[in-house]
């Protein structure tokens, strides 16, 4: 068993009793799960990791085309809607009515468990640790570590992947961009993507024993099929 599946399955199992017993929305209730307690704690501010990484994120810039650092700007919004330049133009709020609700409702997982983790971890931002990084973005108050926008980013990508599985490739493909481009921008470690992948498969694959959830899956994917112009299944 690799790390990947070891944590995730630790994630899952450690919470699967808590989340059949609260079963009403929001999908997955605050304390379903305790990130905090299971990830393993981020590279010391002053170890040779985050030297390392300090250095990997200085190379990354610095060999980004302007058509990556302008994507890497783009991807600072933190939403399914990242997903457009894979599934197409239509994946977009006015058109998805029933769907935006209920990725919305996907999105808030998110916050419930990596906002606590990052409070407990307190890993500081790249820059502040080397100011000579510019990050491409205002710096949030929030710690680094794990990212919280890699958790979105695989965490939709795991739900998509299941509505569009035609486009699975191409999805993860996107989540994996979507990451990098946190280190790219300049705030965060490419070890805050990993934890941020464990984290955002873990919550979704948490998400598969919420009555909750699955009751609004299903029309959300037919209306997402349908707008895609897709067989709805």
């Amino acid at each position: 068993m690799n790390k990947f599946i070891g944590v995730t399955a630790l994630l899952v199992l450690s919470a699967i009793g808590r989340a059949s017993a609260m079963d009403t929305p929001p999908f997955l209730p605050p304390g379903t799960v305790d990130l905090a307690a299971i990830l393993p704690p981020p590279p010391a501010n002053d170890s040779a990791v985050t030297k390392a990484e300090i250095a990997e994120i200085h190379v990354s810039q610095t060999k980004a085309t302007p058509a990556e650092q302008a994507q890497a700007k783009a991807d600072t919004e933190e939403d399914v809607y990242i997903y457009a330049n894979v599934l197409g133009p239509n994946l977009a709020a006015d058109k998805l009515p029933v769907a935006a609700i209920f990725f919305d409702e996907v999105r808030k997982s998110e916050g419930e468990f990596v906002d606590p983790a990052k409070k407990v971890f307190g890993r500081p931002r790249p820059p502040l640790i080397d100011p000579t990084i510019v990050p491409c973005q205002k710096l949030s108050a929030s710690g680094a570590y794990p990212s919280g926008h890699a958790t979105t980013g695989y965490l939709f990508a795991a739900v998509l992947a299941q509505m569009v599985p035609e486009k699975r490739t191409e999805i993860f493909n996107r989540a994996q961009e979507y990451a990098h481009n946190r280190v790219l921008c300049g705030v965060h470690y490419p070890s805050d993507l990993e934890a941020g992948k464990l984290s955002g498969t873990a919550i979704a694959a948490l998400l598969q024993g919420s009555p909750a959830y699955k009751a609004e899956f299903g029309s959300a994917k037919a209306e997402l099929r349908k707008v895609l112009g897709m067989p709805v299944q």
